[in-house]
């Protein structure tokens, strides 16, 4: 892995907040971590035929660093905001496919 190739993003981590009428509501963090990860456009055939036409709005992302990252945290990158859609986990690090919101 070369440095240069690390990406910077902001991570706000995400909770699900009941309103008065019991409806839930996603909410996400104010204060956003800093951090950087290999990220590139998903492109794969599997990622093709598991998203279809959803696969230009996915990224790929691995994580080597150590900030716990969950699924449906949004991630800002390049200004523009992506969901977590799938981690899965290795020795080293993290695969984790991100959403175009």
């Amino acid at each position: 892995m070369k440095k240069r190739s690390l990406k910077k993003f902001h991570i706000k981590t995400y909770s699900a907040v009941k309103d008065d009428e019991g409806n839930i509501i996603e909410a996400y963090s104010d204060e956003a971590n800093e951090d950087v990860a290999l990220i590139w456009p998903a492109s794969s055939k599997l990622q093709v035929e598991l998203y279809g036409m959803r696969v230009n709005g996915i990224l790929n992302m691995h994580y080597y660093g150590s900030l716990a990252i969950k699924e449906h945290d949004m991630i800002n990158y390049e200004g523009i905001s992506y969901k977590v859609i799938s981690i899965q986990k290795f020795k080293r690090f993290k695969a984790i496919g991100i959403e175009k919101i």
